[in-house]
């Protein structure tokens, strides 16, 4: 790149340093030069700062989103109303595989899901991590992941495969070692297209705006959630709790549904489950994960269904058209997947059809 050639990238960069929002366009147009592996690591690294620094906005939040989702490998499927329960992860606390467990539970009850989902970064169990535990080939194409969701109901998209573009930005990411907007992007830019979504926001102040986006960004339903610990009051100042639905506390919910934004609360009890403490959550490595997912899938009782049963009936809510004073009557049809063998079958169906798939890529 040309030092003195004028790029959207340095305009945006000087805009920044000026306390300047920099709205949607000068974001799409930053971001496509980062994904073309046009700009130099130290000014990618100005830019994320600056965005963090004085607060990403919405708008620059749907613009980078916009960018990211004109470069990823798109996964076809003849599905409609697909659903993703990705989050944005980052909250630090080491737990059970909630949303990859919901998914299956959610596909086994007949709606048709494009898990988007990556490794974990930190000592967690990712979603790709937990699956290629269980067996999950993750190197299959985006054809066979559509013809996953096609033939069973569910597909895995496996962010780095489809996202490549993204490989510029990971180094400096790394180097930052802080959350910057790419932690926020993930969710928005599902490659199958998903245009319902549950999905749980390490920030609690960051749900209405990953709501407000993904409603521009031209979602049908969306629930951006946040769990607090028990007795924290939700507000501007209460203590973050997880990025997912809290067994012992309050979930702070945005929901866009019908082209409105709406704010709710919700508790276990509101679907008709006990209680049950955060730590009793605590998960292990993938393998160890992968075998609690698996006993799950079995029947067992315990603190992890609970954990299934309250996100899994959030998630059929948002992936049709039920209010949430439905989630008690959801929060029994993902009890009866995991009782019955439906969702099991899901999951061994999933795991084959990643091997036997003739589409890989080398």
């Amino acid at each position: 790149m040309n030092a003195d050639e004028p790029t959207a990238m340095r305009d945006a960069v000087a805009a920044l340093a000026r306390g300047e929002d920099l709205g949607r366009a000068a974001t799409a147009a930053s971001m496509r030069e980062i994904m073309a592996g046009a700009c130099d690591p130290a000014i990618i690294g100005a830019w994320l700062m600056g965005l963090a620094a004085k607060g990403e906005r919405i708008d620059e939040i749907v613009g980078a989103a916009t960018a990211m989702r004109e470069a990823v490998i798109a996964v076809p499927s003849a599905r409609a109303d697909l659903l993703d329960t990705c989050g944005t992860g980052g909250s630090g606390v080491a737990r059970r595989n909630v949303s990859t467990a919901v998914a299956i539970a959610v596909a086994a009850c007949g709606h048709p899901v494009a898990k988007h989902g990556n490794r974990s970064s930190h000592a967690r169990s990712g979603s790709a991590d937990v699956l290629e535990a269980l067996g999950y080939d993750l190197s299959v194409s985006a054809e066979s992941v559509g013809a996953m969701i096609d033939a069973l109901g569910i597909g895995f998209c496996f962010a780095p495969a489809l996202h490549p573009a993204m490989k510029h930005a990971a180094p400096v990411r790394r180097a930052l070692g802080i959350r910057t907007l790419f932690n926020l992007l993930g969710p928005l830019c599902n490659p199958a297209q998903a245009t319902r979504q549950v999905l749980g926001v390490f920030d609690p102040q960051r749900t209405r705006d990953l709501a407000a986006a993904l409603g521009q960004l031209g979602s049908v339903r969306v629930l951006a959630l946040h769990g607090f610990a028990a007795g924290v009051t939700p507000g501007p100042h209460a203590p973050w709790g997880i990025d997912d639905v809290s067994t012992e506390g309050t979930t702070e919910i945005w929901q866009w549904h019908r082209g409105q934004l709406s704010r709710h609360e919700v508790t276990a009890s509101d679907a008709g489950l006990d209680a049950v403490p955060t730590t009793a959550l605590a998960g292990d490595g993938p393998q160890g994960n992968a075998e609690a997912l698996l006993r799950l899938l079995e029947g067992e009782p315990g603190p992890y269904r609970t954990a299934v049963q309250l996100a899994g009936a959030l998630a059929l809510v948002a992936a049709g058209d039920d209010e949430l004073g439905a989630l008690p009557a959801a929060a029994q049809r993902i009890a009866a997947v995991l009782d019955d063998g439906r969702a099991r079958a899901i999951l061994a169906e999933l795991v084959a059809s990643s091997h036997d798939s003739p589409r890989t890529r080398p």
